[in-house]
């Protein structure tokens, strides 16, 4: 039987939860214990490895990249098979600035302002950029033996808040519901997570700096709106998007729904 996690997630990851029970298309509800989505798992404790194993996740999309993935290993229950899909490395992120902030915080004009736009516009390119992990995520989710799968990245608020988004929206959830589980996000972190992620100086910044470096670590509705908004803009509809960039036709969206719909 699968074990449950507490409302407030793990206490290594915080932001670990279930993606189940959203309510979908035609009355049905996202199946719980099928898909999951966390921030970095190196400070799993022991507590959480035991919770893990009880879900029985064997696939995790790691969207971190090759760099983040050195610095930070993730802790795995012992004993559980686990097949790891890398998200995209190095040389593709550097279409998306958000993956290289520290290097625009080192200029001291760097403001509040211009790091919601850059947020907004890094926001807008999500969805060139993870086409491939996403007809990747839904063929494997949509599988006669789809296993149990986790997506993450490092803070579990962006690249992992984006896919996240869209797979809900595949399966029919409401854009309120999706905006609802992407904006949890932000009461789900740690002061520890977020000075693991800003760093232990954030203290000793200018103001400046410190403004520019929360409003990136921050979770707005305007950062996921950026990219719907790119969407429509672009293909006109999610629908379009999801056919046409991520190959998610009528044929596989109906065996999507029907392993991730009950």
């Amino acid at each position: 039987m699968l074990m449950t996690i507490s409302p407030s997630g793990l206490e290594g990851a915080p932001n670990f939860r279930d993606l189940g029970g959203f309510r979908a298309v035609g009355g049905s509800h996202v199946r719980p214990g099928r898909l999951f989505r966390s921030e970095s798992l190196e400070r799993l404790t022991d507590g959480d490895l035991a919770q893990i194993a009880s879900l029985d996740i064997a696939l995790v999309y790691d969207l971190r990249n090759a760099d983040e993935r050195t610095r930070a290993s993730n802790r795995w229950p012992l004993g559980k098979a686990l097949e790891t899909v890398a998200g995209i490395d190095s040389p593709q992120l550097e279409a998306v600035s958000v993956f290289d902030w520290r290097e625009r915080i080192a200029d001291p004009t760097f403001d509040a302002a211009a790091a919601l736009h850059w947020m907004q516009d890094a926001y807008a390119k999500m969805p060139g950029l993870f086409a491939g992990v996403l007809a990747s995520a839904f063929d494997r989710l949509g599988a006669p033996a789809a296993p149990a799968t986790l997506i993450h990245c490092t803070a579990g608020k962006d690249r992992t808040g984006f896919i996240s988004a869209v797979v809900l929206l595949a399966l029919g959830v409401s854009r309120d519901e999706v905006f609802e589980d992407y904006l949890l996000t932000r009461n789900r972190r740690s002061p520890e997570a977020l000075l693991h992620m800003l760093g232990p100086d954030l203290t000793r910044q200018s103001p400046t700096t410190r403004a520019a470096m929360l409003t990136i670590a921050d979770v707005r509705e305007g950062y996921l709106g950026a990219a719907l908004h790119a969407i429509e803009r672009d293909f006109c509809s999610m629908e379009a998007y999801l056919a046409l960039a991520c190959g998610l036709d009528s044929a596989r969206s109906r065996r999507l729904r029907l392993k991730l719909l009950e």
